[in-house]
C-alpha cells in the first residue's frame, strides 16, 4: 500500500513538473515575439495566468461550474473556435503616426479554413483576396484583418482609415523589435493578468475571486494638489460619489467643445478654486411639457401642451469656485440662463438642470438646490469614485443597461499623488458572487 501511495504521489509530482515547465515553455515562446519599433503603447494579456487563475477556481467551485448547461458550452465553443494559435502573452500595441485609438496586433494561424470561416461566420467580415494577401474588414472599416495562409495582423479602430498599408508591415515583421530590447522590457516579467505601459503611464488589472482590481500610475504634469483636499459630506444613499481636489494649469490654446459651444480652459480655470463633487442621489421628479396634437370640431390638426412629471437621477454636482464670476461667464457662452436658473436645454437635453450655490460654490442639480452643503469632511486622496451598482440598477432600472451591470456590486477607486511627480490610482470592481472568478463571471453572459 505504502508502495502504492509513493508511486501516485512520485506522478503527482511528475505532472507538476510537466505543466510547470510547459508554461515556462509558453511563456519564453511568447516572450520572443517581437513588436513594432515605433510602437507607443503596450498591452499583455497574460493568457497562462489568467488559465491558471480560472483552473484554481474551478477546482474550489466544482458544484458551480459543473451546474453550467454542457450544451451552452458545447455553442460556446464552437462560435470561438477561431483557428489561431493562442500563446501565453497575447500583445497589443499602438503606433507612432497612427491614431492612438487604434490598436493592433499579429497572431500565427493555426488552422486556415477553421480562421476564415471565423472571420465570415462569426465575426461576420467581408474578406476580399488580392495575389498575396486576403483582408477582411467590416462595413464600417473599423475592424480589419490582413491574412495569409500563417499568419493575421489584426487593427481595431475607433475611426475609419486605410490601414492595409501599416497592416502589411505588421504582417511581414518589417521594422521589428524583440520586446527585450525594446523600452517595453519590463512588461516581459509580469505576471499580472493584464499589463500595459505607454510613455508616462503604467498600470495592470487582475481577475480575482470575486472582484477585478486594478493599479493605474501616470505621470501628473499639469495637475497641482490641493494643499488640504476635502470633499463634502456625502448622502448616505447615493449611488455615485465622486470628488477630486487639484488644480490643472492653464493652457491658453486649449478649447473645450460642448456640442456646439466652446468654453476656453484658461477662463475656466480662472474662477476654479480646485475641488468639485459629484453624487447621484437615488431620484426625483421633474415636470416637463409633452406635446401631443389634436383635430378640433372643424378638423383642424391643433397643438395640446399637457405637464407631465417623470422621474429623473436626482444628481448634485458642487464646484469650489468664484462662483459669481463662473456663473457670469457661462452665461455669456450661453451655457447657462441666470433669469430662469436653468443650464442651457441644448447643452444638456435630457432634464432640467438648475443652478444655485453662494459666492464660494456653484452648484448643478436635477433638483432645485434648496441649500449648500458646506460641510467638507478631510481626505488623503486627491480623486475618488464609488459606485454602488445594486442601488443604481434599482434607479435606472433599464434593461438594456442592467443586463450588463446585474452581476456588479460596487466599484471603487482612490488616487493619490506619489513622491515620482506621478499619480497612482487604484481601485477594485466588486461583483455579487464574491466565491467565482470575476472573468468567467463577465463572459459566461456573452
Amino acid at each position: 500500500m505504502k508502495r502504492f501511495l509513493k508511486i501516485i504521489v512520485l506522478i503527482i509530482i511528475l505532472l507538476l513538473v510537466f505543466f510547470i515547465g510547459t508554461f515556462k515553455y509558453r511563456q519564453y515562446k511568447a516572450n520572443q515575439v517581437a513588436i513594432p519599433k515605433n510602437a507607443t503603447a503596450l498591452i499583455k494579456i497574460s493568457v497562462d495566468e489568467i488559465y491558471k487563475s480560472l483552473a484554481k477556481n474551478m477546482i474550489s467551485n466544482a458544484g458551480y461550474y459543473l451546474k453550467t448547461d454542457t450544451t451552452l458550452k458545447k455553442n460556446k465553443a464552437n462560435k470561438f473556435d477561431f483557428g489561431l494559435k493562442i500563446p501565453a502573452s497575447i500583445y497589443l500595441y499602438t503606433i507612432e503616426n497612427q491614431p492612438q485609438t487604434t490598436v493592433f496586433s499579429r497572431f500565427e494561424i493555426d488552422d486556415f479554413q477553421e480562421f476564415s470561416n471565423f472571420i465570415k461566420q462569426t465575426l461576420k467580415l467581408n474578406i476580399t483576396k488580392t495575389s498575396d494577401y486576403y483582408l477582411a474588414k467590416n462595413s464600417f472599416g473599423k475592424f480589419n484583418i490582413l491574412f495569409n495562409k500563417q499568419f493575421a495582423a489584426i487593427a481595431l479602430s475607433m475611426q475609419t482609415d486605410n490601414l492595409e498599408p501599416i497592416l502589411k508591415d505588421i504582417l511581414n515583421q518589417k521594422d521589428f523589435i524583440q520586446i527585450g530590447g525594446s523600452r517595453f522590457n519590463m512588461l516581459k516579467n509580469a505576471a499580472n493578468h493584464i499589463a500595459y505601459a505607454a510613455k508616462e503611464l503604467t498600470g495592470s488589472v487582475d481577475f480575482e475571486d470575486g472582484a477585478i482590481n486594478f493599479i493605474h500610475e501616470f505621470s501628473s504634469k499639469g495637475i497641482v494638489p490641493t494643499a488640504t483636499p476635502t470633499h463634502v459630506s456625502f448622502n448616505e444613499t447615493s449611488a455615485i460619489k465622486f470628488y477630486i481636489n487639484a488644480d490643472f494649469k492653464a493652457d491658453n490654446d486649449k478649447t473645450l467643445k460642448l456640442k456646439n459651444f466652446n468654453l476656453q480652459r484658461d477662463s475656466l480655470l480662472k474662477y476654479y478654486k480646485g475641488s468639485l463633487d459629484l453624487e447621484w442621489i437615488n431620484s426625483t421628479q421633474q415636470a416637463d411639457s409633452v406635446i401631443t396634437y389634436e383635430y378640433n370640431d372643424d378638423f383642424e390638426k391643433v397643438e395640446k401642451v399637457t405637464m407631465q412629471k417623470r422621474n429623473v437621477p436626482n444628481i448634485l454636482l458642487n464646484i469650489d469656485a468664484d462662483a459669481n464670476g463662473l456663473k457670469k461667464y457661462l452665461s455669456q457662452q450661453n451655457i447657462i440662463n441666470l433669469d430662469s436658473g436653468l443650464m442651457n436645454k441644448a447643452v444638456f437635453p435630457l432634464f432640467k438642470v438648475f443652478i444655485g450655490g453662494n459666492d464660494e460654490q456653484l452648484v448643478f442639480a436635477t433638483k432645485k438646490p434648496e441649500k449648500t452643503n458646506t460641510k467638507k469632511i478631510a481626505t488623503d486622496n486627491f480623486v475618488s469614485l464609488m459606485v454602488d451598482f445594486t442601488k443604481l440598477n434599482k434607479q435606472i432600472n433599464i434593461p438594456a443597461f442592467t443586463n450588463y451591470t446585474e452581476n456588479l456590486k460596487q466599484l471603487s477607486a482612490n488616487g493619490k499623488f506619489t513622491n515620482n511627480n506621478k499619480i497612482m490610482v487604484d481601485g477594485k470592481l466588486e461583483l455579487i458572487n464574491k466565491n467565482i472568478n470575476a472573468l468567467y463571471q463577465l463572459l459566461k453572459n456573452f
